[in-house]
């Protein structure tokens, strides 16, 4: 007569019993994730973004709330169209384009501008989920951008609004801070309370007082914004994840820029600005040398399509931009558009659920006879009592 098998060879004979059985478990265990996955993110979009229900449509715009009920194709008709009116200085922005930033102000407590009231714009992620941390992309305006008026500053924004509402969102935080007209550029001053000591004390206000991850602050800018772009992440080498200077050369400083190893660049220039000889592309490739020997990434795009051909790129390396986070092994190198959030649903198994599977793929055995173990364990003590 046979004995009973023990609960060890039990659980052996049917959790265990062959190799089909632990691939097939591995590739349910994904499926299970992923689908978990993609029901919650469901679930955080219940009700889909619909468009404006106006005659006017894209340009009848009477509050904050409906700029996120635009269509992906009404938006891009949009960007369309203003980039085909010119965007220079004196521009006023589309009115959309205003209402996806709260004006806001701080009061800046330094040296040449001390009890000073500064605006600023701010964009915000149309839901804020609690413990949850957000990136940041601080921009800097051009010269011809210079003012008072907390408006101006926005007007080379509209080909990101793809990125900032409507169905192709992604929740980040933006913050622009405008230039007095007396000091209308991001400038290399090194005396005490310039504009880029300005700058900083609003990025550190904006930090302290919205959920903003830290390790996810990029910063772009344009002609002197790009310059502005170059001193920042030189002179603060370890708070920025990324940056993208635009329609500007590179500065000379060797040292400087060798310690660049942690932030990737990004530098845009459009040919006629090149030809022009309004960006030296010799300093740029100097740049890039320096940061890439001494272990950085910089890359350099040059786009051959005229003097607006950075415009529709924007929303790629906006997006870029947004997937960059200091010490991430997933963030994408310089010179290589993202036009879809490397953290969306497709990816999420393969970043997080994937390693799962595998441990449990090669780890079957031992956890089938830990849980064998545990049930014994329960048996024995239920016949005590």
């Amino acid at each position: 007569m046979k004995s009973a098998a023990s609960p060890v060879h039990w659980s052996r004979d049917i959790f265990a019993k062959g190799y089909r059985m632990r691939w097939s478990s591995a590739v349910w265990f994904a499926l299970f994730s992923w689908v978990s996955v993609a029901q919650t993110v469901q679930a955080q979009e219940s009700n889909p973004p619909q468009r404006v229900p106006t005659s006017v449509g894209i340009y009848d715009v009477k509050s904050p709330d409906e700029i996120h009920k635009f269509s992906s194709r009404d938006i891009r008709k949009l960007v369309q169209m203003e980039g085909k009116r010119p965007q220079g200085a004196n521009t006023v922005p589309h009115p959309v384009l205003v209402y996806c930033f709260d004006e806001r102000f701080f009061w800046y407590t330094g040296g040449k501008y001390q009890n000073t009231e500064i605006k600023y714009r701010l964009h915000t992620p149309k839901t804020i989920r609690f413990g949850r941390k957000y990136p940041l992309i601080v921009h800097l305006h051009g010269t011809g951008e210079a003012g008072s008026n907390n408006t101006t500053s926005l007007v080379h924004l509209h080909s990101a609004l793809p990125v900032m509402i409507g169905p192709e969102r992604q929740d980040f935080f933006m913050l622009v801070v405008q230039c007095p007209s007396e000091t209308p550029g991001w400038s290399f001053r090194p005396a005490k309370d310039g504009t880029l000591d300005v700058l900083m004390a609003a990025i550190e206000h904006v930090v302290a007082e919205n959920s903003i991850d830290k390790r996810r602050i990029a910063v772009t800018g344009i002609s002197s914004g790009g310059w502005g772009t170059w001193e920042l992440i030189m002179k603060y080498p370890a708070m920025f994840s990324g940056a993208v200077p635009i329609a500007c050369g590179a500065p000379s400083q060797q040292q400087r820029m060798a310690s660049l190893k942690t932030t990737p660049v990004w530098a845009f220039a459009n040919r006629g600005e090149i030809d022009s000889g309004k960006v030296n592309a010799e300093s740029v490739h100097a740049a890039i040398r320096v940061i890439n020997r001494s272990g950085g990434s910089m890359a350099f795009t040059v786009p051959n399509h005229g003097r607006n051909a950075r415009k529709p790129a924007m929303e790629g390396y906006f997006r870029w931009m947004l997937a960059q986070k200091r010490g991430s092994w997933f963030a994408p190198p310089p010179g290589i558009f993202v036009y879809n959030s490397p953290y969306s649903l497709p990816l999420v198994p393969v970043m997080y659920v994937l390693p799962f599977a595998i441990i449990v793929f090669f780890a079957w055995e031992r956890i089938c006879e830990l849980f064998s173990i545990m049930y014994q364990s329960v048996q024995k003590w239920d016949s005590r009592f």
